[in-house]
C-alpha cells in the first residue's frame, strides 16, 4: 500500500498525544467531581465550647473586606410551637459581650437572632443548636469591631446571673476554607474538563492528518529503463563481436535452427616444385597432352 511516511507518521503523534490529554483531562476531572461530592463540610474544627458559660475570641480581618458574624449556638430543640416565629425557648437566655477594658458593647457589636425558619428547620446547619446571637458581623452588616481586639461573650439565664454554656462559632474562619476548597477542587474540575475538550478536539485533526498521510503516494523511485542512445538487438541477429563455435549451429530465437551457407573460397592449382619466381607451368597444355599422346608401356 502506498502512503507517505512522514505526514502518517505525523497523524498518529498528534493523534496520540490529543488522546493522552483527553484521558489525563478526563482523570482530573473526574477524581475532583468525586471529592465535591464526598466534600467534607465538618464545622466541628471551628466550634469553640465555653466554660462556665464564658467564651474570649480575637477579632481578625485579614483582607479588610469585613468579617462574617461569631455565631452563638445554645443546645436546644428547633421548634415554634406557639408560632410566634420565635424558637421556643430561646427568649429565655442572655447574652452580654465585653472588649479587654470590661465595658459592655453589647448593643455595638451583637445582634440576637432565635428566629424560626421551616426551610432551614428542614436541614439546620447545626444539628441540634440555635442561633442565639450573632457577634462582629462586619460583612453583612456593621457592628463595630476592633481589629485584633478581644471580646469575652457570656451566656446567662435572663434576669439571673446564672451561667449557661453553649458554643461558640467561628463562621467566618469556617466559610474561608470552605471557599478555598471548593475553589481548588472547582478549577481543578474546570482545567480537567478544558483538557479532556481540546484533547477531544484534537483528536479529529491528528486523524485527518493520519489519513491524509495513508492516501497521498510517497516518494517514486527512479525509473530504470534503456538509454536513449542504445539498440535494442533485433530477432535471431547475432552480437557482432560474438562468433558461433567450431560446429555449432546458429540458432534463432525461437529454438529453431537457422540455415547457413559455408563462405566460397577460390580454388588454386597445386603448385609444382619447379615453379619458382615468374615461371609458371602451362597447366591447360598439359591437360591436353594427357589424352593426345598414347600411353607408355
Amino acid at each position: 500500500m502506498s502512503m507517505n511516511k512522514g505526514v502518517t507518521i505525523a497523524g498518529g503523534v498528534v493523534t496520540g498525544i490529543f488522546l493522552l490529554i483527553t484521558i489525563l483531562g478526563s482523570v482530573i476531572a473526574g477524581s475532583t467531581v468525586d471529592d465535591l461530592e464526598n466534600f467534607d463540610d465538618d464545622r466541628s474544627p471551628y466550634y469553640t465550647q465555653s466554660v462556665d458559660g464564658e467564651v474570649t475570641f480575637t477579632y481578625i480581618d485579614e483582607d479588610r473586606a469585613g468579617s462574617v458574624a461569631f455565631e452563638v449556638l445554645l443546645d436546644l430543640d428547633y421548634v415554634d410551637e406557639d408560632k410566634d416565629g420565635i424558637v421556643d425557648n430561646c427568649n429565655g437566655f442572655q447574652v452580654t459581650v465585653t472588649d479587654e477594658n470590661g465595658i459592655d458593647v453589647t448593643e455595638n457589636v451583637s445582634k440576637m437572632d432565635c428566629q424560626y425558619d421551616e426551610f432551614y428547620a428542614e436541614d439546620p446547619m447545626h444539628e441540634g443548636k440555635v442561633i442565639h446571637t450573632y457577634i462582629c458581623d462586619t460583612y453583612f452588616s456593621s457592628d463595630d469591631c476592633s481589629l485584633n481586639s478581644e471580646y469575652n461573650v457570656t451566656v446567662t439565664l435572663r434576669n439571673s446571673t446564672e451561667t449557661n454554656n453553649f458554643v461558640l462559632f467561628d463562621n467566618d474562619a469556617y466559610s474561608v476554607a470552605m471557599l478555598t476548597a471548593l475553589s481548588d477542587d472547582i478549577g481543578a474540575a474546570l482545567g480537567g474538563g478544558v483538557l479532556a475538550t481540546l484533547g477531544c478536539c484534537g483528536i479529529p485533526i491528528g486523524l485527518i492528518i493520519l489519513i491524509i498521510g495513508l492516501a497521498l503516494s510517497g516518494p517514486q523511485p527512479p525509473f530504470q529503463g534503456y538509454n536513449v542512445g542504445s539498440q535494442m538487438p533485433m530477432a535471431g541477429a547475432m552480437p557482432a563481436n560474438q562468433m558461433p563455435m567450431a560446429g555449432a549451429m546458429p540458432s534463432n530465437q525461437m529454438g529453431g535452427v537457422v540455415s547457413t551457407q559455408a563462405p566460397m573460397q577460390s580454388m588454386q592449382p597445386p603448385l609444382s616444385s619447379d615453379a619458382t619466381g615468374t615461371n609458371v607451368p602451362d597447366m591447360a597444355g598439359a591437360y591436353a597432352n594427357q589424352f593426345t599422346q598414347p600411353p607408355t608401356e
